[in-house]
C-alpha cells in the first residue's frame, strides 16, 4: 500500500502517548492509516479498537475523526483519561467474548468502518475476533487492521518461536511444499490468502469477503468486499455447534443475535483463565520491553 505523510497522527501521538510508550504506534502504521482513511476525515464513521492500554489511541482517533464515534475494547479497567470523552466508549471484556463484540457493536450503533486489533497479539484470541467481526460487524469497505502480528516470531509470546529465514535452497525441481512459519498472529495472517483463493478454486466464496489483503512491516490492513461472503460457520467453541444451531451473519439492518446458552456457558468457563492469560502477557511485555528494544536497535 502506497503511504502518504501523516502529519496530523504523528503530531496527535506525541501528544497522547508518554515517551517510552510501546504501545505508541509506528510511524510506517500512521502512513498507511492516513492512506485507508484519505478523503473519509469528515464522516461519521465507526471505529473500534481491541485492546485500550493508556487510552492514546482513542483519543488520537477521536481528534483526528472529528466525526466518528470511537469504541474501545479491553480486559482490563479503562484508564480515567477517558472516561466521559466526548465520542469515545470503552467497553470491558475479552476480544474473543461475542457478548462483548456485540455489545460494541450496539454502542456505535451501525457497522464499524475501521477494526483495529492491537489487543493480546496472540494468535487464536486475534483469529477468534476477526472470525466473529469481520463477517458480522465489519462495513462493507470497510478495513480490519492486525497489528503487531510479529508475535509469531518472538519465542517469549505463548505462541511465538524464533525468526528464522526462509529456505532458499528449496528452489529445486519437484518441490511440491515450501515452508514457513506458521507461528501466532504470523500463522493467522498467512491463512488469510487461503480465503482469498476459495472463490476462485472452488466457486465458493469464504465467509470472509476479503477483498484485498495488504501486509506490510508488522501490519495487515484486510479490506471487505462490497459483496457478501459465504455462510458463516458458526462460533468457535471447544465443542463443535449442531449443525442446525448454525447460523450466517446478519444482513443489513445489522441486529445482535443472541448467543445460544451453550456458548455462553463455554465463555463464562473461560473468561477468567483467558483474562489472567491477558493480564500475564501484558506483565510479560512491560518486563521485557527493555531488551526487546535492545534487540531491534541491534539489528537496525
Amino acid at each position: 500500500m502506497d503511504s502518504i505523510a501523516a502529519p496530523e497522527l504523528e503530531a496527535l501521538v506525541d501528544r497522547y502517548y508518554e515517551p517510552g510508550d510501546l504501545t505508541r504506534k509506528r510511524q510506517s502504521y500512521l502512513a498507511s492509516y492516513a492512506r485507508v482513511l484519505s478523503g473519509r476525515r469528515n464522516e461519521a464513521l465507526a471505529i473500534l479498537e481491541l485492546g485500550v492500554s493508556s487510552g492514546a489511541s482513542l483519543l488520537c482517533w477521536r481528534d483526528y475523526l472529528p466525526n466518528a464515534t470511537i469504541i474501545g475494547i479491553d480486559i482490563a479497567a479503562p484508564p480515567e483519561r477517558i472516561l466521559g470523552q466526548d465520542r469515545i466508549v470503552v467497553i470491558r471484556g475479552s476480544q474473543d467474548d461475542p457478548l462483548t463484540l456485540d455489545k460494541a457493536a450496539q454502542a456505535a450503533g451501525r457497522p464499524f468502518d475501521l477494526i483495529v486489533d492491537d489487543a493480546s497479539h496472540i494468535g487464536y484470541l486475534a483469529k477468534r475476533s476477526m472470525h466473529y467481526l469481520f463477517p458480522r460487524w465489519l462495513a462493507p469497505g470497510g478495513w480490519y487492521v492486525i497489528e503487531d502480528f510479529g508475535t509469531g516470531f518472538l519465542p517469549e509470546y505463548p505462541d511465538g518461536t524464533a525468526f528464522s529465514q526462509p529456505d532458499w535452497t528449496d528452489a529445486q525441481p519437484g518441490t511440491r511444499e515450501f515452508h514457513s512459519s506458521q507461528f501466532g498472529m504470523v500463522g493467522v495472517v498467512k491463512q488469510l490468502i487461503d480465503h482469498i483463493m476459495q472463490d476462485v478454486m472452488t466457486g465458493t466464496p469464504s465467509y470472509l469477503a476479503i477483498k484485498r489483503l495488504v501486509v506490510e512491516g508488522n501490519i495487515a490492513f484486510i479490506e471487505k468486499a462490497a459483496t457478501p461472503g459465504g455462510a458463516w460457520p458458526g462460533y468457535i467453541t471447544h465443542a463443535p455447534r449442531p449443525r442446525a444451531e448454525v447460523e450466517s451473519p446478519p444482513t443489513a439492518p445489522l441486529v445482535a443475535s443472541p448467543v445460544p446458552p451453550v456458548v455462553q456457558a463455554t465463555l463464562a468457563n473461560h473468561a477468567d483463565r483467558i483474562g489472567e492469560l491477558e493480564r500475564v502477557i501484558g506483565s510479560l511485555r512491560k518486563i521485557l520491553a527493555p531488551a526487546l528494544r535492545l534487540r531491534r536497535l541491534m539489528r537496525r
